[in-house]
């Protein structure tokens, strides 16, 4: 691009076809062109303007660092009010990749609108996603009578006292550390009478 003054005004060509001598000429020489008085236009330079305010991402980022240690302490009812402040799995799973780190057990991740724990350390993995590997992840509820789970993983049994549901009915737990259903073993659980 080429640049010059006409009638008090900056104007920009290609050069491709120029006037020189009152001749057109096409695909002129650079000689011609400075002879034409054309100039290679350089951009001015703008020096990097600096930023004012922090974005976004680095906001939430502080916040999420800053409350951390704060975080691991609540209960899993108070974690679930304040679910998006726990690292994403997307996160951890980046981690992983990029520098080969793992979660802990009983750590706590955002993942799909939902908070999970993890059930053992391990190094994840883009298809061991929390929604569908239960010996990792156990979801954060507060329902009283979650889902028994077809196959409990040991990493994550239920205990004596534990409230759940099977097939549409309410059972509790009678013993700790079961990983059968009460299909599989229905003395350890006992069968709650229907609330009308």
């Amino acid at each position: 691009m080429y640049t010059k003054t006409i009638n008090g005004h900056q104007v920009f060509n290609t050069c491709k076809t120029i006037q020189l001598g009152g001749v057109w000429i096409s695909n002129p020489s650079a000689e011609q062109i400075a002879a034409a008085g054309w100039e290679v236009y350089v951009p001015p330079v703008v020096p990097p303007q600096p930023l004012t305010e922090p974005d976004y991402e680095q906001v939430i980022s502080a916040v999420k660092k800053f409350l951390s240690s704060e975080t691991e302490e609540l209960s899993d009812e108070d974690a679930l009010a304040v679910a998006a402040l726990y690292p994403t799995w997307a996160s951890k799973l980046k981690e992983a990749e990029e520098e080969g780190k793992g979660v802990k057990a009983d750590e706590r991740l955002w993942y799909d609108t939902k908070l999970y724990k993890v059930n053992q350390p391990h190094v994840p993995q883009v298809d061991w996603t929390p929604d569908h590997t239960p010996a990792l992840y156990t979801e954060i509820s507060i329902v009283e009578w979650p889902e028994i789970p077809e196959n409990i993983p040991s990493e994550a049994p239920w205990m004596n006292g534990d409230k759940g549901t099977w097939k549409g009915q309410h059972y509790i737990c009678k013993m700790d550390n079961c990983v059968w259903n009460p299909d599989v073993l229905p003395s350890a659980w006992e069968l709650q009478p229907q609330q009308s």
